[in-house]
């Protein structure tokens, strides 16, 4: 049952819900001895590793070794994940790629630097598409159009760029005759969309994909993945790790690793337990807050987000590579080299004493 709220309180946290913001603080668990502090974010398809480590102990066991505890912050929305990375309180966090890539380039107005690095995959879906408007008959038709971007999600417009590639098209943020708009949420690239204003929006998330549908009747809906243009399915979620830590602690940084490999053949085994443990861990951070979503949250809606997810702990250089080449050229990485970015030597390596393959690096 709702505790009492009032109605613009509500409103807020409904929004939230739809457009992937929210302005909650953090839910923590753990002890306050020497400890490893790991975050993920509370969404419909969070970090696979994040949610079996909630019900096993495979990175507390893992940490045992070195003498150390760990503890899990459940946190969600760019207001509260980059100041919570500008403080450095995590010192490995499971975050959708997108907002990694965006934190980085120290663009977006709720913060960034550069004191993390990606060490690992976590989760690949295939979840960000482009909705056009019924008179866009071709993607060709796009040439002089403006197309709506949310949050600065870069990934998203590289993406974008390298799909208009294949029709000899380029967006503007790379000298290209397609112009992006950056809006600063989802809510107002959906309303410039319904008026309008945008002939075509990237969306992620198929309850926002499903919203600009209903606001636009006889859009179309194209994959920015398609027919495997990054892979098969493309990455959601990375690990990413402190840099201090990389430098200071790098046998906690392999047993981190170490654990998360394990994790990764735990999860593979309990995929169909998946959706609705993704639920109870999603709601628990609005009980947390004193409210309960579970009704309009119900787990079937996890279950059709989750068919086509895929667990992993192989970030995909060749999918990097080509991010970082964008950010490079479009010049919001000024300063910085793929290696502040992107670390991959530690997975390697544990994978090696593992018994496992590599994962490729380009």
């Amino acid at each position: 049952m709702f505790r009492k709220l009032t109605v613009g309180f509500m409103v807020l946290v409904l929004l939230l819900i739809a457009a992937g913001c929210g302005g909650s603080k953090e839910t923590t668990a753990g002890g306050d001895k020497d400890e490893a502090v790991i975050a993920f974010v509370a969404m419909t398809t969070t970090s696979p590793h994040a949610l079996v480590n909630q019900k096993s102990n495979i990175i507390a066991e893992q940490l045992t070794t070195l003498g150390k505890d760990v503890r899990y912050i459940s946190t969600r929305s760019l207001d509260n994940v980059y100041p919570l990375l500008d403080k450095g309180e995590p010192d490995f966090f499971y975050l959708p790629h997108s907002a990694f890539t965006t934190y980085i380039t120290e663009t977006s107005k709720f913060g960034g630097s550069n004191d993390y690095a990606i060490i690992a995959g976590s989760l690949n879906i295939n979840d960000v598409q482009l909705v056009v408007r019924p008179e866009i008959e071709s993607l060709k038709d796009l040439d002089g159009k403006k197309v709506g971007i949310a949050n600065l999600r870069y990934s998203d417009d590289f993406q974008l760029n390298k799909v208009l590639n294949t029709i000899g098209l380029a967006s503007s943020s790379v000298g290209g005759t397609v112009e992006v708009v950056w809006d600063d949420i989802v809510g107002k690239t959906l309303e410039n969309y319904s008026t309008g204003n945008y002939s075509a929006v990237c969306i992620f998330n198929s309850d926002n994909v499903d919203s600009a549908v209903k606001k636009v009747p006889g859009s179309k809906v194209y994959s920015l993945n398609p027919d495997g243009l990054f892979s098969e399915i493309q990455p959601r979620v990375w690990l990413i790790a402190k840099k201090e830590v990389i430098k200071n602690d790098p046998e906690l940084v392999k047993a981190i690793l170490k654990a998360h490999v394990l994790s990764t053949d735990k999860a593979e085994s309990m995929f169909a337990e998946l959706p609705a443990l993704n639920q109870e861990v999603h709601m628990q951070y609005f009980k947390d807050k004193g409210v309960d979503l579970s009704s309009q949250n119900k787990v079937e809606k996890y279950e059709e987000r989750w068919k086509t997810a895929g667990i992993t702990y192989d970030p995909n250089m060749s999918y990097i590579n080509g991010l970082w080449d964008y950010m490079d050229k479009k010049g919001v990485v000024k300063g910085k080299t793929l290696e502040d970015f992107v670390r991959i030597e530690f997975l390697n390596e544990v994978l090696k004493e593992m018994g496992k393959p590599p994962v490729a690096d380009k």
